[in-house]
């Protein structure tokens, strides 16, 4: 067997490892995000919104949109700079759905909701067709 068709073969064997290369990618940072959480409580003729913001990158606003039913009540912007806890009233009306929408750079981020949705009735079951559905 001649040595010289075994060297190429090796050779060229030994390249095809690092076709791939880089064999582990470089990793990427995680990006910063806005972590805020919160609750939404009844207070007789208000409701009370207390917003815990957990993260948060940079300074920035954080607005406040404030629905009843599916009308725009108040809409609110504040100045957030470090994490911490806000507290917020709004005006509530009792049996009506109240929401409040939280965003940040135009981005929703948190939606609180207060009392329950005025849904549509379900569906009716479909009627028979006539003919269909008795067996006498």
């Amino acid at each position: 067997m001649r040595p010289l068709p075994v060297l190429l073969l090796l050779l060229l064997l030994g390249g095809c490892r690092y076709t791939f290369w880089p064999l582990i990618p470089p990793e990427a940072p995680f990006p910063d995000r806005v972590q805020v959480m919160g609750r939404l409580e009844p207070e007789g003729e208000a409701a009370r919104a207390v917003l815990v913001v957990r993260r948060w990158p940079e300074p920035n606003y954080l607005e406040l949109r404030w629905y009843a039913d599916e009308e725009l009540i108040e809409e609110r912007s504040l100045w957030v700079e470090t994490v911490g806890e806000l507290e917020v009233r709004f005006p509530a009306e009792a049996g009506r759905f109240h929401r409040l929408l939280v965003v940040v750079a135009g981005r929703p981020v948190l939606q609180l909701d207060l009392g329950e949705p005025n849904l549509p009735p379900p569906p009716a079951a479909p009627s028979p067709a006539p003919g269909e559905g008795s067996e006498n």
